[in-house]
């Protein structure tokens, strides 16, 4: 068991902290603490903080004996580079065999899916990307297939034409053999005749619609296509056939350390548990998280996805949040968790904006943003909050369309919202998008490398360039191709790569799509190969250039010399902003339909547990998962936080709402603004 010493934490302390800052007994705890355990951070705390300084000291004790390893796993992509930017440069040994750091899902495609893929197929599988699976199923399922007769085949592509699952249905390795589910993790799927057919399908029928989906997936599997789903089907094949695997990731792996716990899959949550849990287990296994940020899972029971602990630390004090902030984020606290404000003006004195409650009259819903920007900017001018270029105010909202003209959503509010964004994929239609659609939050310039590496991939597959094999380049072959090939050919591209990612980080997508093509010719020389096929991939305009700009500056306002965005609670998970505004959405029905109605009583000031301890009602999940929602929406300004309601829904509570918590400003049809 690693051992920490005061001179460990204040190294540790010299590279996260500011000067003159130091670790709080919370954080101490649990930076000292190497046993098998979770940890329950509020918003702001500095999770990832502390498991940085975690990491910091573990990497002066490698290698570890016996030669094993650390794994460090985390939700996205953009997490794992920011711990590589934070100490990568400390780290060098952490970073490199035996150790691990990346996404639950490159995990399970190395150590689980590849491996069960060479077990059964002997070879390795081409692509795993969600784009090119779509392709290549919905073009093998129209093959003929020796056992199965012309009217087998009909009756399998008249089920999918009416109920369109061909995209959605997953395996399951259940009893020794495939069965269909409706998602990963998900229900199984029962074959039924479609409404409109007059003559029923027999069960043979049914038994053999059912088989020719199952080997249409099969055989897209054999091709070495797969989807990110199917890593975990591999991965379960593989614990099943082989029940001594998980002993051996154990003895791989020593310290297994997972950020992020929250925004897990149940099905990613059952695996690692699977591997890493367990009384024999080897391993030392600590999961980091907020159970009530938990808005991505699809199941809603705060312990259904992740049953936490009884060996468990708590972090409370929030660097993020102020005192009146804190105080009605903790109402929203599901497992009843403290939240304590820590933050501070440029004074060093806690911050103390009130909150303020936006009671508007529908046919004012227009001129919520704005007001919200009026506020901002009074803020400013009164010295309450410090403007620079780093600050963000955001509107944020849960529904982001509707169709019905009385339900609301972010669109009623502004308009001219667009949801459509960038949508990050390995595969495009034109060379331009791969480098429009490039991530560009990363300032280590993976996401850049790897948009440009998977260009060249596709152009390599238009052209029809193939290994020695004859089979597709992956991305891993491209480089291994200019690393055999000789090393001026390989640092050239190396060279081109960061530069041209560098180009990306400055938004010189054009300088940088000029010099690509100019480079592609001499990139296919490489491969004894010409621009031939590729030619209109290449050189042809991107249809999604004009789309991002127009969508890009339909979703915000400029106003008082501020700007403020308007997205959904998803899209902010994770961020800090200076300023926010919670717009109220319709959301199902059930214990009503907005998060006024289901979170009135914490509004008022009962804490949601203790509220939810007494309930006797109906649709407690609709009321939980507003809860979670709005505990995410709540918790990320830094100074003032609004929180906009229909003034028909307002007037059952601005008369019972504490006035030391919320000031209540309202927006009447007739009226000018006023504060209450």
């Amino acid at each position: 068991m690693i051992k920490v010493c005061p001179a460990d934490i204040a190294y540790a302390e010299s590279i996260l902290l500011k000067p003159g800052h130091t670790f709080d007994e919370e954080r101490l705890a649990f930076i000292y603490n190497f046993k098998t355990l979770d940890l329950q951070a509020v918003p702001g705390s500095g999770k990832t903080t502390v498991l940085l300084a975690k990491l910091l000291i573990l990497e002066k004790h490698l290698p570890l004996k016996k030669n094993k390893g650390v794994l460090v796993l985390s939700h996205t992509n953009a997490a794992v580079d920011e711990i590589k930017e934070r100490i990568g440069q400390y780290c060098p040994k952490l970073f490199s065999h035996p150790n691990f750091v990346g996404t639950i899902q490159s995990f399970v495609d190395n150590f689980l899916a590849i491996p069960a893929y060479l077990n059964e197929y002997k070879k390795k599988p081409i692509r795993i990307d969600d784009e090119i699976y779509e392709e290549t199923i919905k073009r093998i399922f129209h093959f003929n297939r020796k056992d199965f007769g012309s009217q087998e085949k009909t009756d399998a592509i008249y089920y999918e034409k009416n109920f369109n699952v061909l995209f959605s249905f997953r395996l399951k390795f259940q009893n020794g053999e495939f069965v269909m589910i409706d998602s990963i993790g998900g229900e199984l799927i029962t074959i039924k005749t479609p409404k409109h057919k007059k003559e029923k399908y027999t069960d043979h029928q049914l038994k053999r619609i059912s088989e020719w989906f199952i080997k249409t997936k099969l055989k897209v599997l054999e091709a070495g296509i797969l989807c990110y789903d199917d890593a975990y089907l591999l991965a379960e094949v593989l614990l099943k056939k082989i029940p001594t695997y998980s002993s051996l990731l154990q003895s791989r792996f020593k310290y297994v350390f997972v950020d992020e716990m929250q925004d897990m899959g149940k099905h990613q949550f059952e695996l690692l548990e699977k591997i890493f849990a367990g009384w024999q287990s080897n391993s030392f296994y600590q999961r980091l998280g907020d159970i009530n940020q938990s808005i991505y899972s699809k199941t809603i029971s705060s312990n259904e996805v992740w049953n936490q602990r009884s060996e468990k630390l708590f972090i409370s004090g929030s660097h993020r949040l102020s005192k009146p902030n804190a105080k009605i984020v903790e109402r929203l606290s599901i497992t009843g968790s403290a939240v304590e404000g820590r933050m501070k003006d440029d004074n060093d004195d806690y911050l103390n904006i009130k909150p303020k409650l936006i009671c508007y009259d529908v046919e004012k819903i227009t001129e919520v943003i704005p007001l919200f920007s009026d506020i901002v900017k009074q803020l400013i001018d009164d010295k309450a909050i410090t403007h620079t270029s780093k600050n963000k105010y955001e509107a944020v909202g849960w529904r982001k369309h509707h169709d019905h003209v009385d339900k609301i959503c972010i669109s009623d509010y502004w308009p001219s919202y667009k949801s459509t964004a960038k949508t990050k994929k390995i595969d495009y239609e034109t060379l331009e998008d791969y480098l429009l659609f490039v991530e560009t939050k990363s300032t280590i310039f993976n996401s850049h490398r790897k948009a440009l590496l998977n260009a060249l991939n596709k152009i390599l597959y238009i052209e029809k360039v193939r290994d020695e094999y004859l089979r597709v380049f992956t991305v891993s072959k491209l480089i291994r191709h200019f690393k055999n090939l000789n090393e001026k050919e390989y640092s050239t591209l190396k060279l081109n790569l960061y530069n041209w990612s560098v180009g990306l980080n400055k938004n010189e997508s054009e300088k940088v799509l000029l010099e690509l093509r100019e480079y592609i010719p001499k990139f296919l020389k490489c491969f004894n190969s010409k621009v031939r096929l590729s030619q209109k991939f290449i050189n042809e305009a991107s249809s999604n250039k004009a789309e991002i700009e127009v969508n890009s500056s339909l979703r915000y306002l400029d106003k008082n010399g501020i700007r403020v965005g308007i997205k959904s609670i998803h899209s902010v998970k994770g961020q800090t902003h200076t300023a926010t505004l919670y717009l109220e959405t319709f959301y199902d029905r059930g214990a009503g339909n907005y998060e006024s109605q289901r979170l009135s009583n914490q509004i008022i000031g009962t804490p949601i547990k203790e509220y939810l301890d007494n309930y006797k009602g109906g649709s407690i999940e609709k009321i939980i998962q507003s809860a979670r929602m709005a505990y995410v929406g709540f918790s990320r300004p830094t100074h003032l936080l609004c929180f906009a309601i229909n003034n028909v829904r307002a007037k059952n509570l601005i008369d019972k709402i504490d006035k030391t918590e919320w000031d209540v400003i309202e927006i009447k049809k007739n009226d000018k603004v006023e504060d209450s």
